[in-house]
């Protein structure tokens, strides 16, 4: 790693109790990779983790959608580890795997989803490529597909929190579900 990490069964204070919280909640057993690239900074690893209970632990906007914006804009910004962390997501909450196969299709237009969730991703799209660019009538056309204000911005909270999360992660160097074992 490029910078020092923390493991579980090293983990004191603030950092532990972060640990143990996200165990808890996450059900996994383990705390995955990703948290733990920030883990000698308990401020930052608290904020991470709340970012991250905000975006998949409650709203509106069914987990399977979350999950897909999170791996789409890890594959628009080639986070490999983020990628295959939410496919692996999609997997475990029994989602449509339609929706993981989907990711591997270039062209938003050509991807074998309904479309209010293709528009979801367009503007997930336009967020990572060229938010400076996005006008009123993108958010028209996410209402005339469905899409309640509350279900828009928890998409646009979705993609930014992602567009972040991917960079930190290919900036510090994780690029593999497991680097970080304690096992082995």
């Amino acid at each position: 790693m490029r910078v020092p990490v923390i493991h579980e069964a090293a983990a004191t204070g603030d950092t532990a109790a972060i640990y143990e919280e996200i165990r808890d909640r996450l059900g996994f057993g383990l705390v995955p990779d990703v948290f733990k690239l920030v883990s000698t900074r308990p401020s930052y690893l608290r904020a991470f983790w709340d970012g991250y209970r905000s975006v998949f632990l409650e709203g509106v906007l069914d987990r399977d959608v979350k999950e897909l914006i999170a791996a789409f804009v890890a594959r628009e910004v080639a986070c490999r580890y983020c990628v295959d962390a939410h496919v692996l997501f999609l997997d475990l909450i029994g989602a449509d795997p339609g929706l993981a196969a989907s990711l591997a299709v270039a062209d938003i237009d050509d991807m074998a989803i309904p479309e209010p969730t293709r528009e979801l991703l367009r503007l997930a799209h336009r967020i990572t490529h060229e938010a400076y660019r996005i006008l009123d009538q993108d958010f028209v056309r996410l209402r005339a597909v469905g899409w309640s204000d509350e279900q828009i911005l928890e998409a646009v909270w979705t993609a930014c929190q992602f567009n972040w999360v991917a960079r930190m992660v290919n900036t510090l160097g994780l690029s593999a579900l497991g680097q970080l074992s304690e096992r082995g």
